[in-house]
């Protein structure tokens, strides 16, 4: 480091103040002044550097004849080349090492010659800055091409594409080179575009910063998609707005599953509702079944006495007791509907071919509707077989043909089809009531009035009806429903107004052997009791009690009775106590019918028991009330059909000789 004078000039202060390399070279390129900056960056002192050759110092070998040859045109003709201009190459630092710089090289007058003053600055920090501004940039790019599930481009401030990710184009269909420079607006429909959307959503982006919303988009191909889309505006240092950022997401499937989940819900709801409808009205039919027990009971030992009457007031009281039995045959047949909706009448299941019974039902059908109806049955081919009962099967489809014959004031058309089919897992999800599998679906279509929205929600509750009140009971379709219920099927209605309806019945696949088809022929007769015979009547109600009490004795029984099972058993465990049957109820407060019969059995192992109910076998069994097998009569019964019944009973086999019977009747 050279000495400095006490006074340095102000060119000496800003060459060894300056924050660049500053290196004055003559005109054949030595260095003739060299700063403090100079000797840090290149690693010679000003002494080592001062009288050699600027290009043998810190040009490297490839660049020196380029430096030189610039220099010497300079000086021959004038041509400046790359002299003034701002320039980046490598320098060489004193260990050989090379590293960038930025290099302006001016000529300038000196001393009546030209020197040349050289500008340099080590621009290393810069550029493995930008390299890693570059590396980032490319990262970015790799990282927005490979979301392939968002839409994620930018747009100018007029709304004009400006780049165009992969997802983009997945989305939207467009590829880059279609697309960039072309207007947002093309991704709206038409409506939303003469409506001003797209600008609108620019202008509250450009206003409020962000905007969101969701909406129907349409691809290249014209297709549509719900789409959730934000647009956020982007501006530079001073505020100006430069372009939006846009994220647009396919929400098509999200969509299709709330609304599968909605429907799903709606059906879970609903068929909760009918479960607590089918409870309630099961609960009540079971109590009007004990009513009418005791009135058509009453009234059949009413009837014999009258007989013992003169001829005029029998005659009036037989046609009073006639008329009260014919309305409560009608009760009955309402309470065997309201059972059939709450799944708890008896069936009769048997291994069917529909094929068969639906065209016999369609000659009947159509005889019974009339010529205005014209009546089509057609049959699957290869139709599975289903286990259902014929008789209540029947009377579903006749209801359904009624309905249908109503919404087809001025006559039309009513198809019966049937076919096997297949429901998968996305039907049973949105029918969560129904299990995936094999069925035969029978479909009843008609061309009538269609039904609303409203009227389709209610159709199957109980007593609902958009008839007059003298025109039905409203249990029409709770009945049909109750019934495909209990047999494991699925009923599902559709239909628009002025679109007609079609009703489709989903009944489980039979897999099972089938049976030969039989008729027995079952004896009606009045049977009585034989001398002796003792009966232990168990009924909480104590009108129905009274009535088996009286139409048993009526029927030369002995009875015992109790109003529950602790007092039966106490009867039961009286030795001396004739008991050939036990007739009980199997809803009984506290311990309930099957528990009895568990205890009894104990004591006397071969009573024989019959059960009384209000609801179907399988109800029962299905609720664990008893075990199948058990024999059981359904309320209401007259005095013949519990003669009937108690008569077989009473002269079958003892519970435990029966195997020993049979071993002598093969004998």
């Amino acid at each position: 480091m050279r000495s400095r004078p006490q006074r340095e000039s102000p060119l000496d202060l800003l060459l060894h103040t300056a924050l660049d390399a500053v290196i004055v070279m003559s005109a054949d390129g030595t260095i003739a002044e060299w700063n403090e900056r100079s000797a840090e960056m290149f690693g010679w002192s000003r002494r080592e550097a001062v009288g050699r050759k600027l290009a043998d110092l810190i040009i490297p070998e490839r660049y020196r004849e380029a430096h030189t040859s610039g220099l010497r045109r300079f000086l021959d003709t004038g041509e400046e080349g790359y002299l003034g201009r701002r320039i980046e190459l490598p320098a060489l630092q004193r260990s050989g090492g090379e590293f960038p710089v930025e290099l302006r090289i001016s000529p300038v007058p000196l001393d009546g010659d030209t020197a040349f003053v050289g500008c340099l600055r080590d621009i290393s920090a810069r550029q493995t800055l930008q390299q890693e501004l570059l590396e980032s940039e490319r990262q970015f790019h790799l990282l927005i091409d490979a979301i392939t599930d968002y839409a994620i481009y930018m747009l100018d401030p007029e709304g004009r594409v400006t780049t165009w990710n992969s997802g983009a184009e997945r989305i939207k269909g467009y590829r880059a080179a279609e697309i960039i420079g072309q207007h947002f607006s093309r991704f709206y429909s038409e409506d939303d575009q003469r409506a001003g959307v797209p600008g609108r959503m620019l202008r509250l982006a450009a206003d409020e910063g962000k905007v969101q919303a969701e909406g129907v988009r349409v691809r290249k191909d014209g297709s549509r998609f719900a789409a959730s889309i934000v647009i956020e505006a982007i501006r530079d240092g001073s505020d100006g707005l430069i372009g939006f950022a846009k994220i647009t997401r396919d929400i098509t499937a999200q969509r299709e599953a709330q609304e599968m989940l909605e429907r799903a819900r709606e059906q879970l709801l609903q068929a909760g509702k009918m479960e607590a409808i089918g409870q309630l009205t099961g609960g009540v039919a079971h109590d009007f079944n004990n009513l009418l027990t005791i009135i058509i009971g009453n009234l059949t030992i009413a009837g014999r006495e009258v007989d013992a009457l003169a001829a005029g007031p029998a005659t009036r009281l037989r046609r009073a007791i006639g008329s009260a039995e014919r309305g409560a045959e009608r009760a009955t047949t309402l309470t065997q509907r309201l059972l059939a909706f709450s799944r708890r009448q008896v069936l009769d299941p048997k291994p069917l071919d529909l094929n068969k019974l639906i065209a016999a039902e369609a000659d009947f059908l159509q005889r019974t509707l009339g010529e205005p109806i014209e009546v089509e049955a057609v049959g699957g081919g290869g139709l599975w077989r289903v286990e259902i009962d014929p008789n209540e099967f029947e009377s579903a489809l006749l209801n359904l043909a009624i309905n249908a014959r109503d919404a087809m004031s001025g006559g039309g058309k009513l198809t019966i089809e049937a076919s096997n089919t297949f429901l998968d897992q996305n039907y049973c999800r949105a029918n969560p009531e129904v299990l995936p599998g094999q069925y035969v679906m029978v479909a009843v279509t008609d061309n009538g009035g269609g039904m609303t929205k409203d009227v389709l929600d209610r159709a199957f509750e109980p007593f609902f009806s958009t008839k007059t009140v003298d025109a039905g009971t409203g249990l029409g379709l709770s009945q049909v429903y109750g019934f495909i219920k209990q047999s494991g099927g699925h009923i599902k209605i559709y239909s628009e107004p002025g679109e007609g309806t079609t009703v489709k019945i989903y009944l489980p696949r039979y897999t099972g052997e089938m049976q030969p088809d039989y008729q027995q022929d079952v004896e009606t007769a009045e049977v009585e009791g034989h001398v002796g015979e003792t009966i232990l009547i168990v009924e909480d109600d104590p009108d129905v009690r009274a009535y088996l009490v009286e139409a048993l004795r009526d029927l030369n029984y002995r009875t015992l009775n109790a109003p529950d099972g602790p007092a039966a058993l106490r009867i039961i465990e009286q030795k001396n106590a004739r008991i050939d049957l036990l007739l009980s109820d199997v809803v009984l407060p506290g311990m309930n019918g099957r528990e009895l019969m568990a205890e009894a059995c104990k004591s006397r192992p071969d009573l024989k028991v019959l059960f009384m109910t209000g609801y179907s076998r399988n109800a029962i069994v299905h609720q664990g009330r008893l075990d199948p097998g058990i024999e059981m009569i359904q309320k209401p019964m007259s005095q013949r059909e519990l003669a009937g019944r108690i008569r077989d009973m009473l002269d079958a086999a003892p519970r435990g000789k029966t195997a020993q019977r049979r071993r002598a009747l093969r004998k």
